[in-house]
């Protein structure tokens, strides 16, 4: 029951960091002004909202420093404390 547990916990996320890192590397090519075909945009703007569920509460209290946004960088900071703490609290 545990290991399952923890597998599903991992595999959720898993998935929160990869739609993390597509945000920030999408952002990269919207910033470099790369044409894109619509549906990409599109995709790219789907990710970028659902992204902004987990990382919008950070940026309201940590601004951005000097145009950098780290926001990426403490939520996934923080996606690997929680599943240290939740892999030694189940295990």
């Amino acid at each position: 029951m545990n290991y399952a547990l923890v597998r599903l916990i991992g595999f959720v996320l898993d998935a929160i960091t990869a739609l993390i890192l597509v945000d920030v590397l999408g952002s990269w090519v919207l910033v470099m002004r790369v044409r894109l075909p619509g549906w990409a945009y599109n995709l790219l703007l789907t990710v970028h909202n659902a992204a902004d569920v987990f990382l919008g509460p950070i940026r309201r209290f940590i601004p951005n420093i000097g145009g950098l946004d780290i926001s990426p960088i403490i939520a996934l900071l923080l996606i690997s404390l929680l599943r240290r703490l939740i892999g030694t609290a189940l295990v």
